[in-house]
């Protein structure tokens, strides 16, 4: 009888070590599973990240000549100063009402950033055609978009602003470097 007791416990002691090695076999597949998968995943965001506009990416892009522009009395602008010069931004507000836009609100910029170009514009995608028009204003001016709400355009100028372009001056082009923007389908 000790010697079926002492057989079970190496039969049973064989078993326990092949599950021990069939659960460990299958653990290390699992984890090399998962592994794969968040290698898989990570890569498609960088590709898909890469792939993606600089509309939908908030990154500055180049502004032209606008297409289906509405007229300067339906675009609501706001005017702002990211420069250290006091009154610029109201000075220029006087003369973007001037030309017939609708000058909503004239501030300091709300994001505090520093602009070392000319200006910025900045709208929603849906609103490129009015920021571009908005931008044709200033030369060298650059898009990005955001996601605000509101059918608003911001004009936002920046260290190397002078004054506004003359308004009987030729259309601008594109500025070098830039990929031109194209709206993003909500």
């Amino acid at each position: 009888m000790a010697f079926e007791d002492e057989q079970l416990t190496e039969e049973e002691a064989a078993r326990r070590h092949r599950w021990r090695r069939i659960r460990t076999s299958a653990t290390l597949l699992i984890l090399i599973g998962v592994v794969i998968g968040a290698a898989w995943y990570s890569w498609s965001n960088v590709v898909d990240e890469g792939e993606t506009s600089a509309a939908s990416s908030g990154e500055p892009c180049a502004l032209g000549v606008p297409t289906a522009a509405p007229a300067p009395a339906d675009v609501l602008v706001n005017v702002y100063n990211s420069t250290d010069r006091n009154g610029l931004a109201s000075a220029i507000a006087r003369e973007v009402r001037g030309r017939g836009f609708t000058v909503v609100d004239v501030d300091n910029d709300p994001l505090d950033r520093t602009i070392a170009g000319t200006a910025e514009v900045r709208s929603r995608p849906d609103d490129q055609a009015a920021a571009e028009l908005v931008a044709t204003m200033v030369p060298g001016a650059v898009y990005v978009p955001d996601e605000r709400t509101e059918a608003t355009i911001d004009l936002v100028l920046g260290e190397a602003f002078e004054a506004l372009a003359d308004p009987a001056a030729p259309p601008p082009t594109p500025a070098a470097g830039l990929e031109p923007c194209t709206p993003v389908a909500q």
